[in-house]
């Protein structure tokens, strides 16, 4: 594992255990499909939650939000919907939430929580 993969993975652990505090329950980390993957899926309340973990060990390229463009974000959708059709979950609520992690060192580091991030229309299966 290249050095940028051990922090994407030790963001999305913690973030896993950031949402877990917060009464998240964590359904499937780095669910893969054709399209990509999606980092976390949890159930927050009755609401399936399809979350984006960004790392940045700084701001100098516009921090961890730059990265969430609007061409990522119809990926996850997608992706989302094939997770949907996948686990039978149609008609079930969804939202998008992005954790941004600002930092690599455990001790320092700053974690955001972007409850419906973004919208994705048409977002329940249909299967």
């Amino acid at each position: 594992m290249n050095a940028r993969a051990v922090i994407g993975s030790d963001g999305e652990r913690a973030a896993a255990e950031f949402l877990e505090a917060r009464g998240y329950r964590i359904l499937d980390r780095n669910y893969r499909t054709k399209l990509g993957e999606l980092d976390l899926v949890a159930d927050e309340r009755g609401t399936l939650v399809f979350v984006e973990v960004k790392v940045r060990r700084n701001d100098r390229f516009g921090g961890p939000a730059a990265a969430i463009t609007l061409a990522k974000q119809a990926r996850i959708a997608r992706m989302a919907q094939q997770y949907l059709v996948s686990r039978r979950l149609s008609g079930r609520p969804c939202r998008f939430d992005v954790v941004l992690i600002r930092g690599d060192d455990p001790r320092t580091r700053q974690i955001e929580l972007v409850p419906g991030a973004f919208d994705a229309p048409a977002i329940r299966a249909t299967a």
